[in-house]
């Protein structure tokens, strides 16, 4: 006679691992309290969770801030784009040596990217008592003091790991008489160049603006003689420079 089974160690046709007892406690309610409100006991979650859940918390944290940064872009340093390079010149050491500009002479070209933007002024200086000769139309004949500036904001890349090469190569390739010269306080990095006759160049480079000046004297067209001599003023473009800059930062 097969007798009934004893109902011992559990209910048997609860689910495997169930722990109920036939007869024993009723499970947790929806809000996790036994009978009378009592609240069960919670489990303790091991410290090694814990240290990698905040390890896992860090790493998402740095990757955001990383995300944020490239996705803004590099600091500019408050330099900003131009409309025309030309009216954020104004040149006064350069007017006080070589001449007054010429601003009806004066030639400006911007160009912008979401990469870079570029701008180029090139003003003429005219000596005072100045006449121009003429030729056989009435043309004038002239060849006054000059200066040239180009101003390029990087916006993605930094211009400074290549910025001693390609100064150094692209004046190398003009044929300048001189060796460069490292100039202090002016930028983050700086060289002057002196040309053949009477010219000087500036290079420059500020965070992620680069900016190139060239200056040369002019030559009488009647007499063949120099009129003002850049070489000599440098110190006066490197204010003008210098102001250029600050111009370009407000």
């Amino acid at each position: 006679m097969i007798s009934e089974p004893e109902l011992v160690g559990g209910d048997p046709f609860g689910a495997p691992g169930s722990g109920r007892a036939l007869g024993g406690p009723p499970p947790p309610d929806a809000l996790g309290t036994g009978p009378e409100g009592e609240v069960p006991a919670r489990r303790t979650r091991p410290a090694w969770l814990w240290a990698i859940g905040g390890a896992a918390a860090a790493s998402v944290l740095w990757a955001g801030g990383l995300y944020g940064y490239t996705a803004l872009g590099p600091d500019l340093g408050g330099y900003r784009a131009t409309g025309n390079l030309c009216t954020e010149t104004e040149l006064k050491g350069a007017s006080s040596a070589l001449g007054t500009p010429r601003k009806e002479e004066s030639t400006h070209q911007e160009s912008r990217h979401e990469t870079l933007d570029h701008a180029y002024c090139s003003v003429y200086l005219e000596p005072t008592g100045y006449e121009p000769d003429t030729d056989e139309e009435g043309n004038e004949v002239w060849s006054l003091p000059s200066v040239d500036i180009t101003y390029t904001l990087h916006r993605k890349t930094d211009p400074g790991p290549e910025f001693d090469g390609v100064v150094l190569s692209r004046n190398e390739g003009l044929g300048r008489a001189h060796e460069p010269r490292r100039l202090s306080g002016l930028g983050e990095r700086a060289y002057v160049f002196e040309q053949t006759g009477d010219g000087v160049v500036i290079e420059v480079l500020d965070g992620q603006a680069t900016f190139s000046l060239w200056a040369s004297g002019g030559v009488d067209p009647e007499t063949g003689e120099q009129i003002g001599d850049a070489s000599d003023i440098e110190a006066l473009l490197v204010d003008d420079l210098r102001a250029l800059m600050e111009r370009l930062r407000s």
